[in-house]
């Protein structure tokens, strides 16, 4: 996948974002006109900000800078304001799945399989750790800083005493409570911030969410899908849902039960294997939700 960073301007995606965006896109307006602040009401930052965040959360293609299915059929159809937590996993699954935004896929693919309790400053590092691996030349410090604060604050309220606390609880995915910060003794008088992301069972995910995760990643014609891989592969719902591996197995369970006619989920002789009996389309999965 490409690294990038920045393009955010330093702002978090509110929840009126995307809808904002959406709808100005669908009138036929470009982010680049002249009147593109007056039309949308905000600063000229955040009109690129949000043109940013659509396109990370894949409801603008990169490229015509149209919608794609899933922001016409989220925000058009199903969701237009984000009422049901359940849009805000599948926005969470797709800003990790588009690959657009290099934090957010690194984090829940690569960077918790090495510590699930970090610092700021660990992140950062791991992000330079990876600029290097790619054979790209550090940015400057600044930079990985501000992806990283801005990302954290996209799950969680900042508690700094700075933060206006009502601009912080409109930060989309504040609700999934999947960044949380915690206190760490201190071996010095110096306070480091730490945060924590905790495997869970995800019995709030619904079971739609969780199955067109998994058909959006490994194709509709997929036959058979590993255990191991539903829980450890890339963009796989075990690391974008951070999933244990028992929530894993009882989400699986709970699909053969309930789609018998769709999934069968197999242990034998220890090789656990999730089993899709036809072709299924994955935009039905998600209309039978929020129908």
């Amino acid at each position: 996948m490409r690294i990038g960073f920045s393009g955010h301007e330093t702002f978090v995606c509110r929840h009126s974002w995307l809808k904002k965006g959406y709808d100005f896109v669908l009138q036929g307006q470009s982010f680049s006109q002249e009147d593109a602040v007056v039309r949308l009401g905000v600063g000229k930052n955040m009109v690129t900000a949000i043109r940013f965040w659509l396109k990370g959360f894949n409801i603008l293609d990169t490229t015509s800078e149209q919608p794609t299915e899933l922001g016409t059929r989220l925000f058009g159809s199903y969701d237009p304001y984000l009422e049901d937590s359940a849009s805000l996993w599948l926005l969470h699954y797709s800003i990790i799945k588009n690959e657009r935004v290099f934090i957010s896929n690194s984090f829940f693919n690569q960077f918790l399989k090495e510590k699930n309790e970090f610092t700021r400053e660990q992140l950062i590092s791991f992000l330079k750790r990876k600029t290097e691996e790619h054979d790209q030349k550090y940015l400057s410090d600044k930079t990985y800083e501000s992806d990283v604060n801005v990302f954290l604050r996209t799950y969680h309220r900042s508690d700094d005493g700075k933060a206006d606390i009502e601009d912080e609880t409109a930060n989309l995915l504040i609700e999934l409570n999947l960044i949380r910060p915690f206190t760490r003794p201190a071996l010095t008088e110096k306070t480091t911030q730490w945060f924590r992301v905790i495997r869970e069972s995800r019995d709030d995910l619904p079971l739609e969410i969780f199955c067109f995760a998994i058909l959006d990643n490994y194709g509709c014609q997929i036959q058979s899908i590993g255990f191991k891989d539903l829980l450890e592969g890339n963009n796989s719902p075990g690391n974008i849902f951070c999933m244990t591996e028992r929530g894993l197995e009882e989400k699986l369970k709970e699909l053969a039960e309930v789609r018998p006619d769709e999934y069968n989920y197999n242990e034998t002789a220890g090789n656990r294997v999730l089993q899709v009996k036809r072709q299924i389309d994955k935009w039905e999965v998600l209309n039978r939700y929020y129908a």
